[in-house]
């Protein structure tokens, strides 16, 4: 055999290899195809179908079907103490200052959908599956809800491919803890479905991070069915825990009996309306706390803390003396020190002096500051450099050694005021 026909016959093997590389990675292919292909669960012959006790109809598209709820609010309908219109008309700019993300600086909530999912865990990850996605946006003015249910796991692409649609309509989400929970977790979704999707491109104003810088420490906690009753005044009918809610799909799958995760439909709803009259309660107390009347002193605190982090001094100052007159003990000491701190800053020593004096002579001190402000005021304003040491010798005397930093730093303001002193005194 000569060098040719070795060649020819090296290529030929090596063709045959190739040929039988691409036939088992397309077998392999078609195998994960079978096993990832969402499969339809058999169960007994449904007793109460879910187009019978939710108001809906069943939608036909590329990837299947699926059901879908749809509910209709008008203008003067009441999310608690407010209607759908009047939250139209707030405005949005704190949206983008309390999220600290530019993109939400042209909020508009007509081009906004409010999303809320309902799934089969409350941790996320990828075993989790959404079987309903809720969303709800203004059109005119109406509110409209529209639930995407999927009444078998074979269904989801076709609400996927629904919700893909619908976000191609909209330039903002609304959420609350979608940031880490529902958008992750759809993103997801979409990935296993082989479906591409922008939801985690479109600017999101998620609720829950504002709610926990104003209202944290007001109410037990800033879940939003807690926010909802304590805050909004908004009260549910005959609801389903949140908790319970997988179990009731897992047994819908099983059964097909919806005389029981109907109720879930409720629950999507009153999440979705929670949310909107949420957002119009963010932007209403930051734009004009008066307007909006706080209810705790708590809040109000909050409030002047986030005015005066966003530079406005004028909103802050008033919150901080509301705050002042319906706080109890420990919250007014602190409310104190960021009272006196702004006035310090706009130019009011005096009024800052007062408040500093007050809190001297409280049974209850809780840290040196006061002492530490007066020092200050007498060092620089005064020029009394006696009465200066005087007020570091008395904030050393509410620590100890232990106290490390803080003990040095007071020694050392103490060292350089004993040397202003004795220069002045020979002057």
């Amino acid at each position: 055999m000569d060098l040719k026909e070795r060649l020819n016959r090296l290529t030929s093997l090596t063709k045959q290899e190739e040929k039988s590389k691409s036939q088992v990675l397309s077998e392999l292919r078609q195998r994960l195809d079978r096993v990832f292909e969402p499969k339809k669960v058999y169960r007994k012959r449904e007793s109460v179908p879910i187009e019978q006790l939710v108001k809906g109809k069943i939608v036909s598209t590329p990837h299947g079907e699926t059901f879908q709820a749809e509910e209709c609010y008008p203008a003067d309908f009441r999310c608690g103490e407010v209607m759908l219109s009047d939250i139209l008309n707030i405005p949005t700019y704190p949206a983008h200052l309390l999220s600290r993300d530019e993109v939400l600086r042209d909020l508009d909530l007509r081009k906004t959908l409010f999303l809320d999912t309902e799934t089969t865990g409350l941790t996320g990850g990828t075993g989790t599956f959404v079987f309903m996605v809720g969303v709800g946006f203004f059109e005119k003015e109406q509110f409209h809800i529209r639930q995407l249910f999927s009444r078998d796991y074979s269904e989801e692409r076709a609400s996927l491919s629904i919700l893909n649609q619908l976000l191609e309509s909209f330039q903002f989400l609304i959420t609350f803890n979608g940031r880490h929970y529902d958008i992750p977790l759809l993103e997801t979704r979409f990935i296993l479905s082989r479906m591409s999707s922008k939801i985690r491109e479109i600017p999101n104003f998620d609720l829950l991070y504002p709610s926990r810088k104003i209202w944290k420490g007001a109410y037990e906690n800033c879940r939003l069915v807690t926010l909802e009753s304590r805050l909004l005044g908004m009260e549910r009918g005959d609801d389903i825990p949140s908790e319970y809610i997988p179990t009731l799909y897992f047994d819908y799958l099983q059964t097909g009996n919806a005389m029981n995760i109907h109720r879930v439909f409720y629950h999507n709803q009153m999440d979705i309306l929670t949310m909107v009259a949420l957002t119009g309660r963010i932007h209403l107390v930051y734009h004009d706390p008066q307007a909006a009347r706080p209810r705790k002193g708590v809040e109000h605190f909050a409030l002047g803390r986030l005015f005066w982090d966003h530079g406005f001094f004028d909103k802050a100052i008033p919150c901080f003396e509301v705050a002042l007159r319906r706080s109890d003990e420990d919250l007014s000491w602190e409310v104190m020190k960021w009272l006196s701190l702004a006035f310090k800053k706009t130019g009011q020593a005096e009024r800052a002096r007062s408040l500093w004096e007050e809190m001297v002579t409280w049974n209850r001190r809780q840290d040196t500051f006061p002492y530490v402000e007066l020092a200050k005021y007498c060092e620089h304003r005064l020029k009394d450099f006696e009465k200066a040491v005087a007020f570091v010798d008395q904030a050393l005397e509410q620590i100890s050694s232990h106290h490390g930093k803080e003990f040095e730093l007071l020694h050392h303001r103490r060292k350089r005021l004993e040397l202003k002193r004795g220069g002045h005194a020979q002057g």
